[in-house]
């Protein structure tokens, strides 16, 4: 009995220190003096990202981080080296951590953003960084630094890129998006928000994860079944006389949002401006009447007609923007 009581502690207390929820202090509460000590790192750090400074870099990583620099960068570097990010970050969220056993594997929760950060800890004292860097002003990148304090100086032991956000909305809020398309009905823009809320589930890789994770992928299979099954194309406008056949739908994703294409062939020549535009009024006609799933209500909505040769193969297009 008493082997048995012994055994279920150890097993207790070995179970708690696998979920260890450190000290820890978030964002303006964090020691203004640390923050800047931080600040001027992550400052270095995105110059060093940006120019592919293997000196620097080296220089801000701990002695485990830099044993696999090229691999602990491979997927934060490239978004830099294509021209998608620049050297201009804020802060999304901090923490600063004390922790009581090393090396741990520590929890936080995110009360503003909803979400949870699980990271091993090298140190007893670490600083999360989560900063946010925009492309174009519609998708946002997470930069993730966990720092781990060694000696006087913080050294980086940890680092991850992902896509965080698109029109500011991080996946839970796409994901509610999705959910208010449904209920009214648009199940195509529901589909879209659903696909891109699963795009943006792992803004830190395997780090970071969102309480309506399994809810957002179970949707979305769901969603994408139903719509592979019952929405099938090609489709022929038989109302119309010119016979155009809508080929595919899909997304034109501009700076203000993501909105329908509607892609058709047409055997109208797209020379014939005049003829062209008279056939498109019917198909919006006919569209709107078949695939009231959609919601024609949307800012934006393109049309794009296609020429096919005699050979079957796609020639020249025309895209039309119908603005709401």
């Amino acid at each position: 009995m008493k082997k048995t009581l012994l055994l279920l502690l150890v097993l207790a207390a070995t179970l708690q220190s696998c979920y260890q929820k450190p000290e820890t202090i978030v964002n303006n509460d964090i020691d203004p003096k640390l923050r800047e000590t931080i600040k001027a790192k992550n400052d270095s750090l995105f110059e060093a990202l940006s120019d592919s400074n293997s000196k620097v870099l080296e220089k801000l990583g701990s002695e485990k981080f830099n044993k696999f620099l090229v691999a602990k960068l491979n997927g934060v570097i490239w978004p830099f080296r294509k021209g998608y990010l620049t050297t201009d970050h804020e802060v999304y969220e901090e923490f600063h951590n004390k922790h009581t056993t090393v090396p741990d594997n520590s929890t936080i929760n995110s009360a503003t953003n909803g979400y949870t950060l699980t990271f091993q800890n090298e140190a007893k004292e670490t600083y999360v960084s989560l900063l946010k860097s925009s492309y174009m002003g519609i998708d946002d990148y997470l930069i993730t630094v966990i720092y781990c304090k060694k000696g006087n100086d913080w050294k980086i032991e940890e680092i991850t890129a992902g896509l965080l956000s698109v029109y500011g909305k991080n996946a839970a809020q796409v994901y509610a998006q999705a959910k208010e398309y449904h209920e009214k009905g648009y199940e195509w823009d529901a589909y879209q928000q659903l696909n891109l809320a699963r795009q943006l589930l792992e803004p830190a890789q395997k780090l970071i994860k969102y309480p309506e994770e399994k809810e957002i992928i179970r949707d979305y299979e769901s969603m994408d079944k139903k719509i592979s099954t019952n929405y099938y194309m090609p489709y022929i406008l038989g109302n119309i006389d010119t016979k155009p056949i809508i080929q595919q739908l899909t997304v034109v994703k501009n700076t203000e949002g993501i909105f329908p294409l509607i892609s058709y062939t047409t055997q109208i020549r797209l020379s014939d401006s005049v003829s062209l535009s008279n056939e498109l009024k019917d198909i919006k006609t006919e569209v709107k009447k078949n695939y009231n799933w959609i919601n024609f209500k949307q800012k934006y909505i393109y049309y794009r007609a296609y020429n096919v040769n005699d050979n079957g193969l796609i020639e020249n297009s025309y895209t039309f923007t119908e603005k709401n």
